[in-house]
């Protein structure tokens, strides 16, 4: 790995718990290693008005630099215009190959405990725990298949830092399957003396664990199947871990060697499907949690039911709403202010049935307030309006009767239940409640 990407990234994660996380992910997340100079790390930045960081942010870095143990001093920030006036290191030193430089750094903060299981994770999960806990032993190869920002790479990070936790000796190596063709490429170019083929195979031979992300990118590279079949069956032969991933299935792999199919599939192979409400629900607040936002219980149930595409997405989301609120001074309790910050990622011109806009609908309904509603009053009208709002959410979008219960004040599992049947049963006898129950349906369609 480039030597100033591996400092970089461990100067960062000093930062990371040093600022404040808003201040983070404006000015250090967009910040790219370039080289080293002396003892200076040279960053580039997009944009010219970032330079400040090094000024404002003095103290902090040169106390992120000194926890990180690296070998720089200081950082310099650079515009891309400004790159021509610095020399970057030969790129054949880059391509050395040494013992250090096969393990792979991993975020430390993608582990098995910041994970958030659900329906749509709880196999692989449990796979990817089975696999760290006996690495080479339970379920090689391990496939996990799934579309993007749904956390496969989360999984593969945990599986590493579970691995290096109980045995710091591990060698592992974490690579995407774009770099491994580029790696074999290099290998075969210009090569008289065959010592850079040598360094490819001492690299991805001499691991423990060999992860590979995104394996469809292989499809049609027929040279380069073939060193990683080599490559698969020499891990696997010493009982060494490999863990692969995907966007599908590996029957679905076009132009991939049947040979190859078979192998990624002769262990076992998981997928990670669209995380349901619940599940989305659960993640923004442990994010929030993780991060230290102040973040209401609304605004994590608007993003909830608003984003549904992946985890990447409902993160980018949750920071949209915190920076914009923060910067804007307005509260996160403020609907208005959350849909304001998220304009660009939904549509808010079309309707979207969500627990907000049932429980609106069925308080215009009543007459009655939003407040009283998921709040703690008990007169009948308010009873009346809070279980047809719980019976109509849990019938129209599926929420689970947990999430409801979070959603109305923190009511509990058992008190959820009672309202939904109570306002089923009545349903099927009491023609007043079929007749509210239609209304305001109604009214939620015509919206």
């Amino acid at each position: 790995m480039n030597e100033c990407k591996v400092i970089w990234r461990s100067v960062l994660s000093q930062l990371e718990v040093m600022i404040s996380t808003i201040s983070y992910d404006l000015w250090f997340k967009d910040l790219k290693p370039y080289t080293i100079e002396g003892d200076t790390l040279i960053l580039v930045a997009p944009l010219n008005s970032f330079k400040k960081v090094s000024v404002q942010y003095a103290d902090q870095i040169e106390a992120a630099i000194k926890a990180s143990g690296s070998k720089i001093t200081g950082i310099e920030i650079i515009t891309e215009d400004e790159k021509d006036s610095f020399a970057v290191a030969d790129a054949s030193d880059e391509k050395s190959l040494t013992e250090e430089e096969t393990v792979s750094v991993f975020n430390p903060d993608y582990t098995f405990d910041s994970f958030v299981v659900g329906d749509s994770n709880e196999i692989a999960f449990a796979a990817a725990k089975s696999v760290a806990e006996h690495p080479g032993s339970n379920h090689n190869p391990l496939f996990i298949y799934g579309g993007v920002g749904l956390g496969k790479t989360h999984i593969m990070h945990a599986i590493a830092n579970y691995i290096f936790e109980h045995n710091k000796n591990a060698r592992i190596l974490y690579v995407t399957a774009e770099q491994f063709v580029n790696d074999y490429i290099d290998s075969i170019k210009n090569n008289k003396d065959n010592d850079l083929n040598r360094q490819f195979r001492m690299k991805y031979r001499s691991v423990d664990v060999l992860m590979m992300d995104d394996v469809q990118f292989l499809s049609g590279k027929t040279s380069t199947q073939e060193a990683l079949f080599h490559t698969f069956n020499d891990l696997y032969q010493f009982r060494k871990q490999i863990i692969l991933t995907s966007d599908r299935h590996p029957r679905e792999l076009a132009s991939l060697e049947d040979r190859l199919k078979s192998r990624f599939q002769s262990g076992l192979t998981v997928d990670i499907t669209k995380p349901s409400i619940e599940t989305r629900i659960a993640i923004l607040q442990k994010k929030a949690y993780m991060k230290k936002y102040d973040i209401s219980q609304k605004a994590i149930f608007f993003i909830a039911e608003n984003i549904t595409s992946n985890i990447r997405e409902l993160e980018g989301a949750l920071n949209k709403v915190v920076y914009f609120c923060s910067l804007s001074g307005r509260s996160t309790e403020d609907l208005d202010a959350v849909k304001e910050a998220l304009k660009d990622d939904i549509d808010i011109s079309t309707h979207v049935l969500s627990m907000d806009s049932i429980t609106d609908a069925v308080c215009a309904y009543y007459g009655v307030k939003k407040a009283d509603i998921v709040g703690k009053r008990k007169n009948k009208l308010i009873s009346n309006a809070r279980q047809m709002a719980i019976y109509l959410i849990n019938d129209m979008i599926g929420v689970p009767l947990l999430t409801i219960g979070q959603f109305f004040g923190g009511r509990d599992h058992t008190t959820i239940m009672y309202a939904r049947d109570k306002i089923t049963d009545a349903s099927k006898t009491d023609n007043l409640i079929k007749a509210q129950i239609n209304d305001i349906r109604s009214m939620l369609e015509k919206k």
